[in-house]
């Protein structure tokens, strides 16, 4: 998620993560944040599918901590009411062939990657429930006759489907659409929330992204939160809640590390050699190689940028120098003028490993901050 203004932030970033593209020329004024769109429980949200009464929310419900990465079967991630659904996915259904809804339906299906004819036995596979946290999605809407897409944080307390991994598919009160979302709760820049009071309220620690994990597993019964009671609920996949059995509670949340795989702050040798490896970005890619103890160098593994007026970065290029042992690290960035693309000097960077095969990259120019996540891929 690139979050920095101003054209020589923007020109540091460049060279710090090989996107040349994605900047006009190597850079511009305009503001770069991608928007982060909250919905409060209770409301629809931008572009909603359908307006009628197709799900109901639990407004008030307190996010729980233990956000982070997350996937779909963690125990207590959820939450519900013993024997009573959230979702009416009949009504989703019958809205949704409706032959009226043609186009609408065309976009739903095409983001759940089936055709209109298989929308009834998809849903039907879906399962009910409350979100227990704030969750990031990708969020798609319906306007003017075509499909939107955006990156949305929904509140606490809104009732979604979940397809067999346990990801949010469907919001229900509307019937958007979901998919998991490009980031993370630690990409966030509050300052990308429009809204000033989901800006104020905005807690990394509270805040779930539901990603499936490498090896996704079906899951045939979720382990819910009974909302009302405190009590633990067992649902099996794909039902409407009517064969809910009563269960203990679930366990809290375990810390996001236990889930996603983050090295451990105390895991030292682990975190020393994780951040060494190829890492990439929209196709251009940095090769880190240790250089010292406890210090990195960072080179592109092959010459990068192009586009019109767009800076080119040569094969081999050192374009990071990264010190400490991880998990975080510091050190500094190339930074290319965005008129000559000549070396400009370097700038204070931080890299923090956020996954086992995610880095974030983060560069200070002129008081803006700036941050990019990262993918290892194979070398």
């Amino acid at each position: 998620m690139k979050l920095s203004t101003g054209r020589r932030a923007v020109a540091a970033l460049t060279a710090a993560v090989l996107i040349a593209g994605l900047t006009a020329a190597c850079g511009g004024d305009e503001d770069a944040k991608e928007k982060v769109v909250p919905v409060a429980a209770g409301e629809l949200g931008p572009d909603p599918f359908f307006t009628g009464a197709m799900g109901h929310d639990r407004q008030g419900l307190t996010p729980r901590s233990g956000g982070g990465v997350r996937t779909g079967g963690t125990p207590g991630l959820y939450g519900g009411t013993l024997n009573k659904s959230s979702c009416d996915k009949a009504a989703l259904v019958d809205f949704l062939t409706d032959a009226r809804n043609t186009k609408k339906a065309a976009a739903w299906s095409k983001v759940r990657g089936i055709g209109i004819k298989g929308i009834r036995r998809y849903v039907g596979g879906l399962t009910p429930v409350l979100l227990r946290t704030d969750t990031l999605v990708k969020n798609h809407g319906f306007r003017k006759g075509a499909a939107t897409v955006f990156e949305s944080l929904l509140e606490a307390g809104i009732a979604v489907l979940l397809d067999r991994f346990g990801q949010p598919v469907v919001k229900c009160n509307c019937g958007n659409p979901l998919a998991p979302p490009s980031l993370s709760p630690g990409d966030i820049d509050p300052g990308s929330i429009p809204d000033p009071d989901w800006r104020e309220r905005y807690d990394r620690d509270k805040t779930t992204a539901v990603k499936p994990g490498k090896k996704p597993r079906r899951i045939g019964r979720f382990r819910l939160l009974d909302v009302d009671s405190g009590k633990g609920i067992g649902r099996t996949a794909g039902t409407d809640a009517a064969k809910d059995v009563r269960l203990p509670a679930p366990p809290p949340l375990p810390p996001a590390e236990a889930e996603t795989g983050t090295p451990a702050p105390s895991s030292t040798a682990a975190t020393r050699s994780g951040i060494v490896g190829t890492w990439e970005l929209a196709g251009g890619r940095v090769r880190v190689e240790e250089r010292g103890p406890d210090a990195y160098s960072g080179r592109t593994t092959a010459e990068s940028g192009g586009g019109t007026g767009s800076c080119v970065v040569e094969a081999g290029r050192e374009i990071w120098k990264v010190n400490g042992s991880g998990p975080r690290f510091t050190g500094t960035v190339l930074s290319l003028d965005p008129q000559t693309c000549q070396e400009a000097g370097h700038f204070d960077a931080t890299w923090e490993l956020t996954g086992t095969d995610t880095l974030k990259v983060c560069a200070t120019v002129g008081g803006q901050q700036g941050c990019n996540t990262l993918a290892r891929t194979p070398d």
